[in-house]
């Protein structure tokens, strides 16, 4: 059984997303400026589309992530897909054993995946409509959880750094070995630090750059 304050995460986080791209289909989003929140809505339907095939169809290679169906607006398409995404997750058994991009191959990974591509699109919607809302702690301590096995393997050999969540009293390392640096603020701003957003938290000048120098995900 999936976990239920994951599953109602990706329903509040992604209803508040949808909520945002109605508010104004056209506005440019800051995260990405080549996108309208239309675009944003489009790429997030893609990853959620992908983790449901992920559920139904069960691989152990990686599947390419759908695209905007032809004559579809892509805010109903985001909608539609979300509600899919749901239902099969609500369905899944957490270790059943899928392809995925960490170091967990099941689909408990894609669950939390799903936490935080939901939450951190949902903050990049809203910034567009000028809401300064934070991740959620949930949100922001799963995207730390998942950021050693998801995205340190692309970011080069940097120095240890533990990152220190002192609102949720946690503390993470990334890297080999003891750590050389410290780095310490609330959760959302460590993680959207991390994200290459917007946020309070100065990092050591090798991760900001390795961090800011990773590909924005392309239009879909």
């Amino acid at each position: 059984m999936l976990s239920a304050e994951n599953l109602a995460s990706i329903e509040s986080e992604g209803r508040r997303l949808a909520l945002a791209v109605r508010q104004d289909p056209g506005r440019p989003v800051p995260q990405y400026p080549d996108w309208t929140l239309a675009d944003l809505a489009s790429h997030t339907a893609s990853i959620h589309g992908r983790t449901v095939l992920v559920c139904r169809e069960r691989p152990v290679e990686r599947i390419s992530a759908p695209r905007l169906p032809e004559s579809m607006d892509p805010i109903d398409w985001y909608e539609e897909t979300l509600e899919e995404l749901l239902r099969e997750l609500r369905d899944a058994d957490p270790a059943t054993t899928v392809w995925s991009f960490g170091p967990e191959e099941n689909i408990g990974y894609w669950e939390r995946r799903m936490v935080v591509e939901t939450g951190v699109h949902r903050w990049d919607g809203e910034q567009a409509v000028a809401r300064n809302e934070p991740l959620t702690n949930l949100v922001a301590a799963a995207g730390l959880d998942e950021f050693a096995g998801t995205w340190l393997p692309h970011l080069g050999d940097l120095e240890t750094m533990e990152v220190a969540a002192l609102d949720l009293d946690r503390t993470w390392v990334y890297g080999q070995g003891d750590p050389v640096v410290r780095v310490e603020g609330p959760a959302s701003d460590l993680h959207l630090r991390l994200m290459s957003r917007p946020s309070s938290i100065h990092l050591p000048d090798d991760w900001a750059a390795a961090i800011d120098s990773l590909a924005p995900p392309p239009k879909r």
